[in-house]
């Protein structure tokens, strides 16, 4: 009997976490908002696809405003200079990779997920 509840649970496991793990096709372009802009971090919340991002992010600069699908951008030196906070984007996303962007060392808590935008336009400023 322990053996068949054990089975049953054992089963039943991928399932249940395979439901917490987000994720996208690569080739996709996603929508989203511009959230905030430091020297630290460029936060972006995606606005077409609950699948990708962080859920539950508090913004400690704007008195915690909470966010889901958010993520920090891990090359924001290769991206358009000029985009403000509150713009619309469309872009595609990658896993992050090293690279030789400087940003200031302040730590403006932001999100723990973290991509490379690639081919990002503005869609409304």
């Amino acid at each position: 009997m322990k053996l068949l509840v054990f089975l049953a649970m054992a089963a039943t496991m991928p399932a249940l976490s395979s439901k917490c793990n987000k994720t996208h096709k690569p080739d996709e372009f996603l929508q989203g908002k511009v959230i905030r802009i430091s020297c630290a971090s460029f936060v972006v919340q995606v606005t077409n696809n609950d699948s990708i991002g962080e859920d539950g992010w508090k913004d400690q600069s704007n008195n915690n405003a909470s966010y889901d699908n958010v993520f920090a951008a891990s090359n924001p030196c290769k991206l358009p200079a000029g985009v403000k906070a509150g713009a619309t984007i469309k872009f595609k996303v990658s896993p992050a990779k090293a690279n030789d962007c400087i940003t200031c060392m302040m730590f403006d808590a932001p999100p723990t997920a973290r991509f490379d935008i690639n081919e990002m336009t503005v869609v409304e400023k």
